[in-house]
């Protein structure tokens, strides 16, 4: 260790980065259900493609 270069597999394990990976996959999942809702609920005039044509512009904004 005195040149600056460890072994990884000594450190300790964390799950961090993967505990947010899965926190932000269940608040886009949570969005998207939330965002149908409106839809369904507001926008139940518009045909059925529209709202599709919505809801993938909405995820595509949620990924971006």
């Amino acid at each position: 260790m005195s040149d600056g270069n460890f072994n990884r597999q000594l450190l300790p394990k964390t799950e961090l980065a993967s505990g947010i990976r899965a926190g932000k996959a269940q608040m886009r999942q949570k969005a998207e259900q939330a965002f149908c809702a409106v839809l369904s609920k507001y926008f139940s005039s518009e045909s059925q493609s529209r709202q599709n044509e919505i809801k993938a512009y909405f995820m595509d904004m949620l990924r971006n």
